[in-house]
């Protein structure tokens, strides 16, 4: 799709290939040259796959805001400051053309990489005869060191950024308008709205992330695939366990008036769900204070889950789920995963 190819490319360059600071040369040449003016360079990707990783009918406007939030949400998570993207772009053949489209999907994309000064640098276009896909890569910087999955130790608080289980409660009633599996739950128009809207617009957390990892913070992960399991990353890097009260998980109102009366909702919803685009935290008591300051400052919810236990061998679980203080089963790990997550 040679001349078409071109069009696209000049498209995306004219939206979005604005100056930056540290692009020394962007898009239009064979490649981007950055300069990271002495820090270090975090790098992160993510590829979408239509049908896959979201719905077909998806708008191209979600779906840029998805595929960028998703990235920087990975940023957030090792505190790292958001700087410039690369994007890749397989189009399968339409009738109409993809002018209207790639309109649509900058004004997408630009509503949520202008919000942190996030520059498109370079990336690709070509045509497929698969399903539209779209890769992303994500550089960041940090000038001292990164928080990571691997550092979190005995004694630790878990802490949880914003709420969890909106998204997952949302795709489920995707899952049953589209007539897939799904369970079908009474759900009033401003719910569901409300639920809509963190499923395909999340809010990446870079401010905190950079202001905790300042703070002293060495360990976070983002919420993408569900609290249990992104916690249970931590825990295995970490070589610890965890105890974790269902009670205290923050929800929203409109998820918490949903679960409210289904007790495996409550569970299934926030603990297996995903595609929260949270930051899960374990930091020493002491730093408390400064975290709760910090999240304060940008009115951003912060919550106290559990706490990091030293390993044991002879453990038969990695997390304590506890209810009011009492010991509670762990649910069964979701199968959605990423599938169609848009």
């Amino acid at each position: 799709m040679a001349g078409g190819e071109f069009a696209l490319i000049e498209r995306l360059r004219s939206r979005l290939g604005t100056e930056s600071r540290g692009v020394r040369l962007g898009i239009g040449d064979d490649a981007a040259w950055l300069d990271p003016a002495g820090r270090q360079l975090v790098a992160t990707m993510d590829t979408l796959v239509a049908g896959r990783h979201f719905f077909p009918d998806v708008s191209p406007e979600d779906l840029a805001w998805k595929a960028l939030a998703v990235n920087l949400s990975d940023l957030a998570a090792m505190g790292a400051e958001a700087r410039w993207c690369l994007l890749s772009l397989a189009l399968p053949q339409r009738e109409e053309g993809y002018g209207a489209w790639i309109e649509a999907f900058a004004t997408g994309w630009s509503a949520l990489a202008d919000r942190y000064g996030v520059t498109l640098a370079g990336g690709d276009t070509v045509a497929t005869d698969g399903p539209l896909t779209l890769s992303v890569t994500a550089l960041g910087l940090t000038g001292h060191g990164v928080m990571r999955r691997d550092a979190a130790r005995p004694g630790d608080v878990i802490w949880v950024t914003g709420s969890l289980g909106d998204a997952a409660a949302a795709l489920n009633l995707a899952f049953v308008e589209r007539g897939h599996d799904g369970q079908a739950f009474p759900c009033s128009a401003p719910q569901r709205d409300a639920l809509e809207a963190r499923r395909l617009r999340p809010t990446p957390r870079l401010e905190f992330g950079a202001t905790a990892l300042a703070s002293g913070v060495l360990c976070a992960v983002d919420c993408s695939d569900g609290f249990l399991a992104d916690l249970g990353h931590i825990l295995k890097a970490s070589g610890v366990r965890a105890q974790v009260a269902l009670d205290a998980l923050p929800l929203s109102p409109e998820l918490a008036d949903l679960a409210r009366t289904d007790p495996e909702r409550l569970q299934r919803w926030p603990l297996t769900g995903g595609d929260d685009y949270e930051l899960i935290l374990c930091a020493a008591p002491v730093l408390s204070t400064a975290m709760q300051e910090a999240a304060r400052t940008l009115s951003l919810r912060l919550t106290a889950v559990g706490s990091i236990l030293p390993a044991a061998p002879d453990a038969r679980t990695t997390v304590t789920l506890t209810w009011r203080d009492e010991p509670l089963p762990l649910p069964l790990p979701s199968t959605w995963g990423h599938v169609h997550a848009l």
